[in-house]
């Protein structure tokens, strides 16, 4: 059972990660600075994106962008359950934070991998299935995912946050760099 101070611990987390519920309405100096150098990138917002793909295609990857827009900011992935899983910086990708009951999943709602900066901003959605639990690769927006054989997993990126010129499903976007 969750103690209260537990409960207020994970609810003032997600408060400070994702505002008091309504869009810029933080009071922070560092706060309203970053929501506004955010809210001027079209891709880096709540709000609606275009991904250029078949609109079945198109209108489950708005859901997945709108269901991980909480997730902006670090603080609020840890306090929802995701944890460091351990890689280094993948170039292209960022520092992967896993939430393992979401391993195997497929429900666009809801990743099992989320990509941050060394900063602790969103870059994009993983999802990702074991191959010993998943003998053929599953379907997510479309598309089946792709071995990772070192790893032995199945996976899909997903750009739906920080958009990748490689495409929405490419494996690695040139905008993200590892320090």
């Amino acid at each position: 059972m969750m103690s209260s101070f537990h409960a207020i611990s994970i609810l003032l987390a997600l408060v400070a990660a994702c505002g008091t519920g309504q869009e810029g309405s933080s009071t922070s100096p560092a706060a309203l600075s970053s929501d506004a150098k955010t809210e001027s990138k079209s891709h880096l917002n709540c709000g609606h994106v275009d991904f250029g793909q078949p609109a079945e295609i198109e209108e489950q990857l708005e859901i997945a962008h709108r269901s991980i827009c909480h997730f902006r900011r670090i603080e609020a992935a840890l306090a929802a359950g995701y944890h460091d899983s351990g890689l280094p910086c993948e170039p292209g990708q960022g520092y992967h934070f896993i939430k393992d009951d979401l391993v195997g999943t497929t429900d666009i709602r809801h990743p099992s991998v989320l990509m941050y900066t060394k900063d602790g901003d969103l870059n994009s959605p993983e999802w990702i299935a074991p191959k010993d639990a998943f003998p053929e690769p599953p379907s997510i927006f479309g598309r089946k995912m792709h071995s990772e054989d070192e790893l032995g997993l199945w996976i899909l990126h997903v750009w739906v946050w920080k958009q990748s010129s490689n495409g929405v499903f490419d494996d690695h976007n040139p905008d993200i760099t590892c320090p």
